[in-house]
């Protein structure tokens, strides 16, 4: 295997030696400058097409195969697999080897094949200035599409047009797309480096030999599963009650990338045309074949399960969607050399894409303690429910000045539960307030008196759901594709079914929402629900895509950041631009075994760009860990409390809050300001440019040249002079 490798190399600097103009015989020198003064002719069978300011495009025009080479330092990246072990079988070596790779649905097969070197494919290559187009046509399958490759100083570009795809055929149909899976592959453990896996905050996958453990590797939808295929599932259930496995992270930012970190060079992958309906896969070698790889999938159809009974359990049909989706698909290619070539590289790297795009603002970044609270909720009882009171008015005023005469008074809040029926008597239409807790005159009254004030507090509403046993729900909700009516279930007593609304309901309800706060003169809303969903879904016998519930959801998001004071909860990347704080980012992973890291990957793109507070401090069992992660990732903390004890939930839909009492937060809520309010004096306005890994202790280095040192062991560790103690920090200016 070595000699196979060094072989290549050899192969390849004498391609690239010969192409600068070095003649047969004269002396072989290795001065980067003489080497790679121009472009090779070719590298590899690539003929050389084009250029950017750091980076040589080639390509092979039988497999539209691409190698991008650093002009630096000659270091390349491949597209295609060159190194054939002889274990893979012409399925997997057109996969590895074909610019796109297509599954095709057959009836209800939805896994055949089509690639460019398994299958006669009609081809037409145009270069130009900046790329190549190539017309696609497979002539057994009756289908093709146009690719589209461009180069230039903003990456390379790999686009199908929605306007070029053809399916001629009454039999076959393009299920999925695949646009260079193999780019910037590696072979077993012949690279240093590692996979970015877009899960929760994100997570590493290294490129050592993982000695076959793995028979699959991460696959995640962006933006979260489309419920509208879910089939039904049994789930894990304790006592019949309660669900033991927590659901996963959702991906809410559209990337994936692979570092090559031995040789100076990395990518990252931006999905930025059909994300809507796609899917990220990172894939460490032994899952099926010796390589990794990482890259996206496009959906354009998708078999589902179709009963043929109201009993579900009778019999079903898998059945092929009848349309495909509509839209252009597009990933673009960000390399980085250098120092840059590593995950902080590639989080900078998103963030001045987004910028420079106008997808993301730069926000004051200052920091406020944050304390949400639980009004109320409800508990079963003789006839129907009653109210459970966990925080009036008067609780959150008293708690307010409390924290005053501690000398806190920048505080943001998020109200919970402060409708009249509690927190699940959704959907919201008004500001009607339950009585119990103040009614509409406490509450508006102590909105207005922190007008001007540097504390805020906000109304929640979870937009998306819909409680079946308060409001009639018989219209205005969602069935799956089949058919069928998508219920929520929680595992919880009093309300054990929701539905969910159509999007253009959820934007109807909204707006007449929004006028009655705004009208009101409390315009402050923090939205949830539609922030992080999207699925296909049919109403009155429409069947509507991820893409047409995308587009009213902005729409209705985009309304309501022009008109009111808007925090978004956890929302994915579409809608950053939209929301003045990052309400509950996820700061770990969905820790699938694959991962062989953590890192704060969506931290470091957002810190210095807008506020960014972490899920509740309530509910993490490893209090010092989580601490830890949040000074590490430059992370806000989030208390949820309550003015009575958490034990009058027991009988709630919210009795999994056991420990929210405002006064056992009291301590270290001071305490966190004390830490959190320092900590972001000394970074405002700065970005991480570094955070070194190594074993227990992390390294955190802002561009202001602040440094952070954490030890998450239980032994003290020593770095750059700096002693830390085992659970504990320090920060050197």
């Amino acid at each position: 295997m070595a000699h196979k490798i060094m072989q290549k190399f050899i192969s390849l600097l004498l391609s690239a030696a010969l192409g600068a103009g070095i003649v047969a015989g004269a002396a072989l020198t290795f001065e980067p400058a003489a080497l790679h003064a121009r472009a090779a002719e070719e590298i590899d069978g690539h003929r050389f097409l084009t250029e950017n300011d750091g980076y040589r495009l080639y390509l092979k025009e039988e497999d539209l195969s691409l190698i991008i080479e650093d002009k630096a330092t000659g270091t390349i990246m491949e597209s295609a697999v060159s190194y054939d072990d002889g274990k893979n079988n012409d399925i997997w070596l057109g996969a590895m080897r074909s610019a796109v790779v297509l599954t095709l649905i057959n009836k209800s097969d939805d896994t055949l094949q089509a690639d460019l070197l398994n299958d006669q494919v009609s081809k037409t290559v145009t270069t130009n200035d900046h790329g190549f187009t190539a017309e696609l046509y497979w002539k057994k399958y009756s289908l093709g599409f146009t690719l589209e490759v461009g180069f230039d100083n903003n990456g390379l570009t790999a686009r199908i047009p929605e306007s070029s795809i053809r399916e001629d055929s009454e039999q076959y149909f393009i299920g999925t797309i695949r646009i260079y899976p193999f780019m910037g592959y590696s072979y077993l453990d012949d690279k240093e480096g590692y996979m970015l896996v877009p899960d929760g905050n994100g997570a590493l996958i290294y490129l050592d030999d993982k000695e076959g453990r793995y028979a699959s590797g991460f696959s995640g939808t962006i933006y979260g599963t489309d419920i509208g295929f879910e089939d039904s599932k049994v789930e894990t259930l304790l006592w019949n009650r309660y669900n033991t496995i927590a659901d996963a992270e959702k991906v809410l930012a559209p990337v994936f990338g692979i570092a090559h970190t031995g040789e100076g060079m990395a990518f990252l992958g931006i999905v930025e045309d059909g994300r809507e309906r796609a899917a990220i896969e990172v894939v460490p070698n032994g899952a099926s074949v010796d390589y990794n790889r990482a890259y996206a999938r496009f959906v354009l159809r998708r078999l589902y399960t179709q009963p043929t009974s109201n009993n579900s359990t009778v019999g079903s049909l898998r059945i092929c969607e009848a349309d495909r989706s509509h839209s252009d698909l597009q990933v673009r290619f960000l390399f980085l050399s250098g120092e840059d070539a590593d995950y902080v590289g590639m989080a900078a790297a998103y963030r001045n894409y987004l910028l420079g795009k106008g997808d993301l603002e730069i926000r004051e970044d200052t920091y406020k303690t944050r304390i949400d609270f639980l009004g109320s909720d409800r508990q079963s009882w003789v006839l129907g429910t009653q109210a459970v009171v966990m925080t009036t008015v008067d609780d959150i005023k008293e708690i307010y000045g409390d924290l005053q005469s501690e000398g806190i008074t920048d505080i943001l809040s998020v109200y919970k539960g402060w409708q009249k029926g509690g927190l699940y008597n959704l959907p919201l239409t008004s500001l009607s307030v339950e009585s119990k807790l103040g009614g509409k005159g406490d509450l508006k009254s102590l909105m207005n008196s922190l007008q001007g004030t540097d504390t805020e507090l906000y109304l929640y509403d979870n937009a998306l759901l819909i409680n079946p046993d308060e409001t009639n729900a018989t219209f205005n909700v969602i069935k799956k594709v089949n058919k069928r009516r998508y219920e929520y279930t929680t595992y919880k007593d009093v309300y054990e079914t929701f539905y969910y609304l159509t999007p253009a309901r959820s934007k109807l309800l909204l707006n007449r929402f929004a006028k009655s706060i705004t009208s009101a003169g409390t315009p402050n809303l923090a939205l949830a629900g539609i922030t992080n969903n999207l699925f296909t879904y049919t109403y009155s016998t429409e069947k509507y895509t991820r893409f047409d519930c995308a587009a009213v959801y902005a729409e209705a998001i985009d309304a309501l950041a022009s008109g009111t004071n808007l925090l978004l909860e956890q929302p994915i990347s579409a809608y950053w631009n939209d929301t003045s704080v990052f309400l509950d980012m996820p700061l770990y992973t969905s820790h699938y075994i694959l991962e062989d890291e953590s890192v704060p990957f969506l931290s470091l793109t957002l810190k210095g760009v807008m506020p960014v507070y972490a899920e509740y401090v309530n509910f993490e069992a490893n209090g010092q860990e989580f601490f830890l992660k949040m000074i590490e990732t430059g992370s806000y903390p989030s208390f949820y409390v309550t003015g009575a004890d958490s034990s009058e939930l027991i009988y709630t839909n919210s009795n999994d809050v056991y420990s929210s009492r405002y006064e056992s937060y009291r301590g270290r809520i001071l305490e966190y300001t004390e830490v959190f309010r320092d900590l972001s004096s000394r970074t405002a306005g700065a970005t991480v440019t570094g955070h070194v890994i190594d074993g227990d202790l992390r390294i955190v280095t802002y561009s202001n040249g602040l440094k952070i040192y954490l030890n998450y062991g239980t032994s003290p560790r020593t770095a750059d002079g700096v002693t830390v103690e085992g659970m504990d920090y320090a920060i050197v200016d």
